[in-house]
């Protein structure tokens, strides 16, 4: 018995348990937070830029001292057991005068900041990505509930047909076609129930949650948020982190061109010690370096000035495309803004004015009940026009901050 008792009481609580997860309130600010902590993607990214900033510290370490000792002249003929050999000591630096290092430097801080940049593009990505997911979920959890009142209402209205018919007081072809409608409704709800559910699960794949998570998405699809502010006199390139990709690709090709110049100049070893013969020490002085007479690498040059080229034009390319994505953002979102306000929500309103009429009409026996179903059907479809076009201006407004780079 009370093995029974502890099953019910452990059941209760996991259903209890699952009863509030899929009740809990998910702000759109959340959903972005979390996802940004728990993205593998991004913990992948600022890895790289660990990685960057190492090899940015590696590049401007200076090489290492050479010591060199050695013997000569052991010949047992000329020197019995080596007591008249030669005995070297010598320390070798080499100096890097040709601007190797400071170009090894110039070249890893682009490369780092380029991770840097590629780990806010990531971010910023996976935010864009949520914001898109939760106010499409949003949307379809919205007409979910929609569909649902509208199957209720249909519910009680063949409800009371069936009492009519009964009585006596309608035809069965009007039954039939109460009757057809509340299934078109149902149908409808079963779809719409399931583009909720798969938009859920979306906003789980994007947010990195476990799929079986379910949300009561809290933000208010009809509160038309306005577009962050863009700065006075700013370039929407120099604030779009791939502008700015682009832009340091650049800086990372002259560097390159830099140093690849700096590897065509030698570099200078210095050598100092002493040789001991035969108790004789004498001092040891000399300096080594390349001659640049075949090689002064200037292939090598001239291939990074073309990646420069390339780099360059790149730049300009992509500064084109982010302007004319921002004037299509803009756009955009000025024509949802006005459609919503001067189209689709006074349909909406007028649609629900005119079916309530016709329900207060109908039951007073002054409508018949094709206009009734017309008067629904009407509804419906502005219902539905309704929120589509709040979830379209939601996705015009974060379109619209990416673009502009105002979703920092």
């Amino acid at each position: 018995m009370k093995r029974f008792l502890w099953f019910y009481l452990l059941a209760g609580i996991f259903l209890h348990a699952q009863v509030c997860q899929a009740q809990r309130k998910l702000p759109l600010l959340e959903a972005v937070n979390y996802a940004l902590a728990h993205r593998p993607e991004l913990r992948a990214a600022n890895a790289r830029v660990t990685a960057s900033n190492d090899l940015r510290k590696q590049a401007g370490a200076i090489p290492n001292p050479r010591f060199l000792f050695r013997k000569e002249d052991l010949r047992t003929q000329t020197s019995a057991f080596g007591e008249n050999s030669q005995t070297y000591w010598e320390g070798n630096q080499l100096l890097e005068v040709s601007g190797k290092r400071g170009g090894r430097i110039d070249v890893a801080k682009t490369g780092a900041e380029r991770s840097r940049l590629q780990a806010e593009l990531a971010r910023r990505e996976i935010a864009l990505a949520v914001r898109q997911a939760y106010w499409t979920a949003k949307a379809t959890q919205v007409l979910a509930d929609l569909y649902e009142q509208d199957g209720k209402y249909f519910g009680e209205v063949i409800a009371y047909h069936e009492t009519r018919f009964r009585e006596g007081k309608i035809a069965e072809v009007d039954l039939l076609r109460v009757r057809l409608q509340g299934q078109q409704i149902r149908a409808a709800a079963a779809n719409a129930k399931l583009d909720s559910e798969k938009a859920q699960l979306i906003l789980a794949r994007e947010m990195n949650a476990p799929v079986e998570n379910r949300w009561d998405l809290s933000d208010d699809l009809t509160n038309l948020e306005e577009p962050l502010p863009v700065p006075s006199g700013s370039d929407p390139a120099a604030l779009r982190t791939d502008g700015q990709i682009a832009k340091d690709a650049v800086a990372q090709a002259q560097a390159q061109v830099k140093l690849e110049r700096a590897n065509g100049r030698p570099d200078l070893l210095f050598t100092g010690g002493y040789k001991r013969d035969v108790d004789i020490d004498s001092p040891i002085a000399g300096v080594q370096f390349d001659l640049p007479l075949f090689n002064r690498n200037r292939a090598a040059v001239s291939a990074a000035k073309a990646e420069t080229d390339a780099a360059q034009a790149s730049y300009e390319a992509t500064h084109n495309q982010i302007h004319a994505e921002t004037a299509l953002a803009r756009r955009e979102y000025e024509l949802r803004r006005d459609q919503f306000l001067n189209t689709f929500r006074p349909l909406k309103d007028q649609a629900v004015e005119i079916s309530d009429i016709s329900r207060a009409a109908y039951q007073a026996g002054g409508l018949d009940l094709v206009r009734l179903l017309d008067a629904e059907r009407a509804r419906v479809e502005a219902e539905l026009s309704y929120v589509r076009a709040l979830e379209s201006y939601h996705l015009s407004v974060v379109e619209l901050n990416y673009t502009e780079g105002m979703d920092q």
